[in-house]
């Protein structure tokens, strides 16, 4: 008698079925609370419920950005002015102040450059990006990562 044991990884189901994520996966509904965390540091960029970035104006300025962590809720405060429409220099994690602009991606709405930060959406973290352009609505969770979350607007379910 053979002295190999049976291993639930060795099953025939996982020799010929795919695994795949589908379990896995959480629907993002319009409104839900966006935890954001910092790409470089993993520190959270929350700050009083709000996500609290360090802002660079075109002129150079540095100052505090505060933006609404609800999906689809485009509020704002910060303690330097700009008008909309203006872009702005650079935003930074307020922990590490690395720069969160995403390299040479820009904006689907036009010609801005985007930051991006992740987003943890129940055990996942995904990148979250979003225009850097005073006023501007756009923003996109990575297609890459779309596997892991469903927009309440998909027609999957």
């Amino acid at each position: 008698m053979s002295q190999d044991k049976y291993h639930p990884k060795d099953s025939w189901e996982k020799i010929v079925w795919d695994e795949h994520n589908y379990n896995e996966r959480t629907v993002l509904k319009s409104g839900s609370f966006l935890r954001c965390y910092c790409p470089h540091c993993s520190r959270s960029l929350m700050k009083d419920n709000l996500l609290h970035l360090v802002t660079i104006d075109p002129e150079g300025n540095t100052g505090w950005l505060q933006l609404s962590p609800f999906l689809n809720a485009f509020e704002r405060k910060s303690n330097l002015q700009l008008p909309e429409g203006e872009e702005v220099t650079d935003l930074r994690c307020w922990h590490c102040q690395a720069s969160l602009r995403a390299g040479e991606r820009k904006c689907d709405r036009g010609d801005s450059h985007v930051a991006c930060v992740l987003v943890g959406i129940s055990t996942v973290r995904v990148p979250f990006y979003f225009c850097m352009r005073a006023g501007c609505q756009w923003h996109l969770i990575d297609p890459d990562d779309e596997h892991k979350i469903i927009l309440d607007e998909s027609m999957e379910w």
